[in-house]
């Protein structure tokens, strides 16, 4: 049995077997005796019957909040680095296209134009270590 406390950040497991049936993470919104409100990253309420608890796990906080290299997750696995690239993704302060696994570099398609190929950025990457500065394509280069 998982306790979870309203505003704990957790991976759902519906035990699905399919090929793209994973956990999804979510938001506990409301955790009574008889029932758990989960909201999904992707903003989906599901009903979890406090029986069903099993099916809930606590969230690490670096999967939580997102990290720019993924070696650094606390929950290593499918789930938890699509909900990593997608978190960097969405990310307020700017689309984090890049993020690093290690010394490879995992780029998502933006699907618009940036301006982070520019003279400034190649010079700002020049001569450094990866890990210096945040994940970018002039890092690796």
């Amino acid at each position: 049995m998982v306790i979870v406390s309203k505003g704990d950040v957790v991976w759902y497991d519906s035990g699905l077997t399919g090929e793209f049936d994973l956990a999804v993470g979510g938001t506990v919104q409301q955790a009574d005796a008889g029932q758990i409100l989960i909201k999904t990253d992707d903003g989906e309420e599901i009903w979890v019957a406090a029986a069903d608890s099993s099916k809930l796990k606590i969230m690490h906080p670096s999967s939580a909040e997102g990290v720019d290299d993924m070696i650094k997750l606390g929950d290593l696995h499918e789930a938890g680095i699509l909900r990593n690239l997608q978190i960097r993704y969405k990310d307020k302060k700017g689309c984090k296209i890049y993020t690093y696994t290690g010394s490879i570099l995992v780029a998502v398609n933006p699907y618009q134009t940036l301006d982070t190929y520019d003279a400034q950025h190649v010079e700002m990457y020049k001569n450094r270590k990866i890990g210096e500065l945040p994940p970018h394509i002039f890092a690796i280069a």
